[in-house]
């Protein structure tokens, strides 16, 4: 069983208490593929799809296609993590390898997962099962972290 635990501070805390630990307290996580001759319909096609945006290059101003297909956390449950994020990404595309490969062979493909931090000393885990999902797609992450303080 999942051990979940709470974006938000513990109730009853003193006034100007300020939490630490605890999960990322959001995230993005995106199916991104580039290619110079990209062309987005193919994309949508291949992976049985609609990305969540898409552009040929020059239309109007990228230097390269792209077909980004993203979940954010602000659509998810609250207990959601980026773990959680990255399994229902890939759950909406296809497992066979093949299609990872032929992918691979023509543009440059990657999850890339924006986290998005309040305060000090959050973190986050991949599970064995979605390094292996992502391993077996030929897939690599990247991380970029965000200091997103409260207003």
């Amino acid at each position: 069983m999942k051990k979940t635990a709470s974006r938000k501070p513990p109730t009853g805390a003193a006034e100007g208490t300020t939490w630490f630990g605890g999960p990322v307290d959001r995230w993005k996580v995106a199916l991104r593929v580039y290619g110079e001759e990209l062309d987005p319909d193919r994309i949508s096609a291949l992976l049985g799809c609609q990305p969540s945006s898409a552009a040929r290059k020059g239309a109007p101003f990228p230097k390269k296609g792209c077909w980004i297909l993203a979940i954010d956390s602000k659509n998810c449950q609250e207990n959601d993590d980026v773990d959680d994020g990255v399994r229902m990404l890939l759950a909406r595309l296809p497992s066979d390898p093949g299609v990872w490969t032929s992918l691979a062979n023509v543009y440059s493909v990657s999850v890339s997962c924006g986290l998005f931090i309040t305060s000090s000393n959050r973190g986050f885990e991949i599970s064995t099962q979605v390094s292996r999902l992502l391993s077996d797609r030929g897939l690599h992450i990247g991380f970029d972290l965000y200091f997103d303080p409260p207003k």
